[in-house]
């Protein structure tokens, strides 16, 4: 009896689980190169090797970061499906270890923000490729859940970081930043280590006409032999779903484009979501806590350090209830209840650090801490993995680029305007961030449609004409939450890839006998 084919030994979920360990691994250095930098600008050896940088100063060493993936998500724009979502993270990390060596070895303020910048283009290379090919790789039932577990890495990159800075801080000498900075590089290789010998997105395969590789590897994902008909029709309904889109020479401008399917209305929508994310706060904790839990709330420097380290800790835990809600309760209910429970928490901290009695500053504290909570059930998974979900074959990576692009975008601004507003306008900075969280709401209520469970080509007919009309955007929202209508929709993928296999099995056997008459005359 075939088996199915594998990799490393490895096939079925078992396989899948590789493949998101990799892509965990690859979100676990993406923390840690967020988180560790917080730390490090308390370091009164860090400020003296870099001449006692002022706050705006000391927020651009670390938005560096967030400009260069801004930078690395606008080089896979232009680049687009050249090459395969495992090829352009290996390029990421690889790009990211040179970056990361520069700022270990750095002995001035230009140097290091050139290291700062060329490790964050590469990391914006790998945030917008690995959702992508772990979307692409999984099966629906398990899409989010998948990507939940790999965001708990990212959480556990942070608190390596955390806990680091905390630990080197007892240390004399320029150890206690260039270790942190060093460190990145011990991710980078266990990445490059394991990802050479996974395999590549079957769409991306099909996509790009490798018909019989994408066979190959769709069999491997799903435990079947080559032959198997559960891996004909998976792959056929990709075929579809690429047929269904049009057929236009892709280029930068095609996000821009219809294609049939209301393209450049759902790249506008994963950009809108990956503005709202930035725009919660969430990086106000990740990337300046320490400095926060100082200079808002008056901690010591090493009290700030040991809180946000324990913050970490709280996060991580907190991450791992998404595993069990998030392909469960739908990407629609959990944004609602993070924006809505995000916002009430920055309100409260308004509150308590306006008012500013020691008491109400561990009120804060507590408050800070149940934000993460609604973040992960909420902003945290559930935004990695819905533009992959929501955005059409033809333009998931450049349309996820540039909903990553907007991303770093806007975590660039606010971690470089978040010390100037502490400083400036104290506890009034809470409210800006609880506004915007409130905004959310109505935004998410009337434009984003859920995608969990979905098979990602029935997200597309629910986009594409009906009846000679493109449905609004708001009966697709109305649509996608109607259980009984998206069955319809997927009979109705079923039946057009059944009728499209068979096209093609008349024509073939209409070819085959042109040939054989040719070879009779």
């Amino acid at each position: 009896m075939p088996t199915s084919p594998t990799y490393m030994g490895l096939r079925g979920q078992n396989l899948v689980y590789a493949v998101t360990m990799c892509c965990s691994i690859g979100f676990l250095l993406f923390g840690f190169d967020v988180g560790f930098l917080g730390g490090v600008i308390t370091s009164a050896e860090f400020l003296n090797t870099f001449n006692n940088p002022n706050s705006s100063l000391l927020g651009f060493l670390i938005s560096a970061y967030e400009v260069g993936a801004l930078f690395g998500a606008l080089a896979e724009f232009a680049v687009g499906d050249r090459y395969g979502r495992r090829t352009n993270n290996v390029i990421g990390i690889i790009i990211l270890t040179i970056g990361a060596t520069i700022q270990a070895t750095s002995f001035g303020t230009a140097q290091f923000l050139v290291g700062r910048f060329i490790a964050g283009f590469g990391l914006g290379i790998v945030s917008t490729v690995i959702p992508i090919w772990l979307a692409e790789c999984n099966l629906p039932k398990s899409r989010g859940r998948m990507m939940a577990m790999q965001l708990s890495n990212m959480l556990l990159g942070l608190i390596i970081a955390t806990w680091l800075d905390y630990g080197v801080s007892f240390y004399s000498g320029s150890i206690q930043w260039r270790l942190p900075c060093a460190f990145q590089c011990v991710f980078s290789i266990m990445v490059l280590c394991l990802a050479p010998f996974l395999p590549e997105s079957p769409r991306y395969l099909a996509a790009t006409g490798q018909l019989d590789k994408a066979n190959h590897v769709l069999a491997a994902l799903r435990g079947h032999p080559e032959d198997h008909p559960d891996v004909a029709f998976e792959l056929q309904e990709i075929n579809y779903a690429i047929a269904v889109e049009s057929q236009e020479d892709g280029s930068w401008s095609d996000v821009f484009k219809d294609h049939g399917v209301s393209g450049w209305q759902r790249v506008l929508i994963a950009c809108v979501a990956n503005f709202f994310q930035q725009m919660s706060g969430v990086n106000v904790m990740s990337s300046l806590g320490p400095y926060i839990f100082e200079n808002s709330l008056g901690l010591n420097s090493r009290d700030a350090l040991l809180v946000s380290g324990g913050l970490q800790v709280y996060y991580f835990l907190s991450s791992l209830i998404p595993w069990y809600v998030i392909d469960r309760v739908g990407r629609r209910r959990l944004f609602l209840l993070g924006s809505m429970g995000m916002g009430t928490c920055m309100l409260l901290s308004a509150v308590f650090v306006g008012i500013g009695t020691k008491g109400l500053g561990y009120a804060a504290i507590v408050v800070l801490y149940l934000f993460q909570t609604f973040f992960t059930l909420g902003w945290q998974s559930n935004m990695w993995i819905y533009p992959s979900e929501l955005l059409p074959l033809k333009l998931r990576l450049r349309g996820g680029a540039l909903s990553v692009v907007t991303q770093w975008l806007f975590t660039f601004v606010v971690v470089e305007i978040t010390p100037v507003m502490i400083q400036n306008i104290t506890y009034k900075s809470y409210i800006v961030f609880a506004i915007f969280n409130f905004v959310t709401i109505p935004v998410v209520y009337f434009f984003f449609p859920e995608t969990a469970r979905l098979p990602l080509e029935v997200v597309d007919l629910l986009f594409a004409d009906r009846e000679g009309k493109r449905p609004s955007i708001f009966r697709v929202v109305k649509d996608s939450t109607n259980k009984a209508f998206v069955a319809e929709i997927e009979l109705a993928l079923e039946e057009r890839t059944k009728e499209r296999a068979e096209n093609e099995r008349i024509v073939d056997e209409a070819k085959h006998a042109v040939e054989h008459l040719e070879k009779s005359v």
